[in-house]
């Protein structure tokens, strides 16, 4: 088996350093044309594939992109991952993941897992971290959470997503303020419920907060009172789901409908109106606030805000490796929500 080519061999058979070599590679700056093709006739000669690790000895960078989340296993985080870890291989990175089970619940002692998550980071050479989600999404922000959060940023290009901080050296982008709750409403509305129940979400975390706002509001809209007894709060799991709508059925608060926080919510609200002897969409009409991927699979098939989180993963990614070229903060596209109708609401009189 031959040995593999380094690019210090592609230096010497081009005549040039292998800084220059490297700049070829890499497109990072201008080399005139007669180099460029003294170095592409050297690499095609030797079918020289320069691999990361040796693009990092060269750019003194380790090729890696950190990211920080929460909860890999909900499928929020997974649809944004696999977007991350698509681009970040694109643009030649390996992505290093800590997952730092973090929940608003066990905040005190599951910060300690983020701030360790920080640690990790730097001390692989991360060349930028993404942070999404996880106490980043809280209303407020644990002291030593944001000293630790800067601390990194002083070192190193930081994105987070999650709730902005004024004066902070991270960028932060958010990941919505409620855009598409009014058309959750308005379309229950529009098929004559009067009653509708908001289940799952835990408080003090921003996207809770804003969905709640939005749904009071959307209410207010349509001239319809906002009752604290329709909304049931928990977590964002299929066992919250349960846990939140049978609160509401044994409460005896009677509605007609119910909004989910997501769909894994909406799983779990089926489960106990099921138990409860209640059929959807019969007796409950059900509407998720943010789709993942098995919507179509529910029975019956659930109607649900698609928030695109997808695109959210490209935006994130985007800014970061944007940042780590030293380019002014990009302002990315926002995802506009869009309500997909199937068979989990009807219209009653």
């Amino acid at each position: 088996m031959k040995p593999a080519v380094t690019i210090r061999q592609i230096a010497r058979e081009s005549g040039v350093s292998v800084s220059t070599v490297s700049r070829v590679i890499n497109g990072s700056a201008p080399v005139s044309e007669d180099v460029r093709r003294r170095v592409e006739r050297a690499i095609e000669k030797y079918a020289y594939a320069p691999s990361g690790f040796a693009r990092g000895l060269v750019s003194r960078r380790s090729m890696i992109i950190g990211v920080i989340m929460p909860d890999i296993t909900n499928p929020y985080f997974t649809a944004m991952f696999r977007e991350i870890s698509l681009a970040a291989q694109r643009a030649g990175y390996s992505v290093l993941l800590f997952n730092t089970g973090f929940s608003a619940a066990t905040a005190g002692e599951t910060t300690r897992n983020e701030l360790e998550a920080f640690k990790v980071m730097q001390e692989k050479g991360a060349d930028g971290v993404l942070v999404v989600g996880g106490q980043a999404d809280l209303v407020r922000l644990r002291p030593e959470y944001r000293r630790g959060l800067e601390d990194m940023a002083n070192r190193v290009p930081v994105v987070a997503l999650g709730n902005p901080v004024d004066g902070s050296r991270c960028q932060f982008m958010e990941r919505e303020r409620g855009q598409g709750i009014y058309m959750a409403v308005e379309h229950l509305f529009s098929l004559g419920h009067r009653r509708i129940a908001f289940v799952g979400g835990e408080t003090d975390v921003a996207i809770t907060e804003r969905r709640l706002g939005a749904y009071g509001d959307a209410l207010a809209a349509l001239g319809l009172p906002y009752d604290r007894n329709l909304v049931s709060t928990s977590d964002y799991y299929a066992p919250d789901g349960w846990r939140a709508a049978d609160r509401l059925i044994r409460q005896g608060t009677a509605f007609t409908a119910v909004m989910a926080m997501n769909d894994g919510v909406a799983l779990g609200a089926y489960r106990a109106l099921a138990d409860h002897g209640l059929r959807v969409p019969e007796d409950v009409s059900v509407i998720s606030c943010d789709q993942f991927f098995d919507a179509d699979y529910f029975t019956p098939r659930l109607t649900a805000l698609n928030q695109h989180n997808e695109l959210l993963g490209q935006a994130v990614i985007s800014a970061l490796l944007a940042r780590m070229r030293g380019d002014a903060q990009s302002r990315p596209l926002k995802p506009r929500p869009e309500l997909v109708v199937r068979e989990s609401c009807r219209r009653i009189s």
